[in-house]
């Protein structure tokens, strides 16, 4: 069936897929097997017979047929904007950025697929490798963001961020994590899913970083469920480590110029198994580490053992 914005019921266990140029939605009971791949440490991006230099010639229509793609698809993102009412709730904030997100993985070729029982609500916490990781959620559930201040200054993500109702933090500055615990408390208590990335930056997607426990807090006094969740990203014609991962000292720019030439690319969502929110935040941290490091290395390692 053609996608909408409405999100079919949640069976128990499920995969959703979402095709980009076919625009096609898939929802079936069993699991989607892995695409075999290569460790994404030792597999270089494939350049077949043709050099480097004509490689990049080749993609450079690709590339700005779907830049053209993207930016249409952030100008009726906007559009669709202007229509929501002056007074428009979370939830209505949500959903629109959940249909411009739809658009834009469609221009960009990327694929979604969700394993697992999406989220009516509460705090969802997941590792974090890419820029891609928040259109990826958003195109799988309409939710809000807690994103670092950084976010509000890049080009085009930014704007899109602050309408869509994202809360924004300043790192290492515990009296405004204060005041952001506060506004997502308030999302919340309406019942709109707030993704968390608890290790604060960016990784390779070799491996889970530390969390930082203090964001957790909102979900503690709400008493809200907290699921755990995993996201890997499989590349057709190159390094995910290097071209899907946004992390290091990686420009923001010619990465995604970069990203635009590749042939399709597929992000993987995991939903694991919520959990009650504990009244030690530090304990609830540990447990739901725990949990997002096991659903990414389970997937990690099958899809190791197909390659």
């Amino acid at each position: 069936m053609i996608l909408s914005g409405k999100r079919p019921p949640s069976p128990d266990t499920c995969t959703k897929s979402w095709a980009g140029p076919a625009r096609q939605h898939q929802w079936n009971s069993k699991k989607f097997p892995w695409t075999p791949a290569a460790s994404i440490h030792s597999q270089q991006p494939s350049l077949g017979r043709e050099g480097p230099v004509s490689q990049s010639l080749a993609q450079y229509p690709r590339k700005l047929w779907r830049l053209g793609l993207f930016l249409a698809a952030a100008l009726r993102g906007l559009w669709l904007h202007r229509k929501l009412p002056r007074n428009a709730t979370r939830l209505q904030c949500a959903e629109w950025l959940h249909q411009t997100c739809l658009g834009g993985l469609r221009a960009l070729h990327v694929e979604v697929e969700v394993e697992g029982r999406l989220p009516a609500g509460g705090l969802i916490v997941s590792n974090h490798v890419s820029y891609l990781d928040i259109l990826a959620y958003s195109t799988a559930l309409p939710c809000v963001f807690v994103s670092k201040a950084e976010v509000q200054q890049w080009p085009i993500f930014g704007p899109y961020a602050r309408w869509s109702g994202s809360v924004f933090v300043r790192r290492h500055d515990r009296g405004d994590a204060a005041r952001a615990n506060v506004s997502v408390g308030e999302i919340l208590k309406h019942r709109v899913p707030v993704v968390l990335f608890p290790e604060g930056t960016t990784t390779d997607g070799q491996r889970v970083l530390r969390f930082h426990s203090t964001m957790l807090q909102p979900a503690i006094d709400s008493a809200v469920l907290v699921t755990p969740c995993a996201i890997r990203y499989e590349l057709e014609d190159g390094d995910g480590a290097r071209e899907v991962c946004w992390w290091g000292d990686m420009k923001l720019l010619p990465h995604v110029w970069n990203l635009l030439g590749k042939k399709s690319i597929r992000a993987r969502i995991f939903f694991g198994e919520p959990m009650t929110a504990t009244a030690d935040r530090k304990v609830l941290s540990a447990a739901l580490h725990a949990q997002v490091v096991q659903l990414h290395d389970e997937r990690h390692t099958s899809n190791q053992a197909l390659a």
